[in-house]
């Protein structure tokens, strides 16, 4: 479900708000990126076309658009709050224990989970959000060639003779 900009200035008329200038380029911003956004960067990004938005214009816009769903809070362990607009029903993210460095990943892993879930539960418009947690390579690689260090380590300490003073 990918929104576009009209249905989002429809959506907004429908629910008797108006799509002011500010408003479309917060969304714009979130639209066009392809990464979790802070407000701070949101900020940032919009005031790179209009540097007179402020910071409570932002925080209000994306609470309002949180609100009617044409954006998605994203709370993960290690992270501040991010957004990014909503783009389809499901949404998951791998996050490292280590680097806490994050990763979409495609809905098609978890099949038609959600539309299954919805059925046997019997509930609609179903939003599934799941975050697996684990260790990316490099931090699994770092992991395992500090162990080997400790553990060489201790092996070599405890192979040499006690010194008795």
């Amino acid at each position: 479900m990918q929104l576009t900009f009209q249905f989002s200035d429809d959506l907004l008329h429908q629910l008797g708000y108006r799509n002011t200038p500010q408003r479309y380029m917060i969304l714009r911003v979130l639209q066009e990126s392809h990464e979790h956004l802070s407000i701070n960067q949101i900020l940032e990004r919009v005031q790179q076309s209009n540097p007179y938005v402020n910071l409570a214009t932002v925080y209000r816009t994306v609470e309002l658009f949180t609100e009617i769903g044409l954006v998605r809070a994203v709370h993960l362990s290690g992270h501040q709050t991010c957004y990014e607009a909503v783009q389809e029903q499901s949404h998951h993210h791998f996050v490292c224990r280590g680097c806490h460095s994050m990763v979409h990943l495609d809905s098609a892993l978890l099949g038609k989970l959600h539309e299954r879930l919805e059925e046997q539960i019997q509930v609609h418009n179903l939003t599934l959000e799941l975050v697996a947690t684990g260790y990316c390579d490099a931090c699994w690689q770092m992991m395992q060639q500090q162990d080997v260090a400790t553990n060489g380590a201790v092996a070599e300490v405890t192979s040499k003779p006690p010194v008795h003073l």
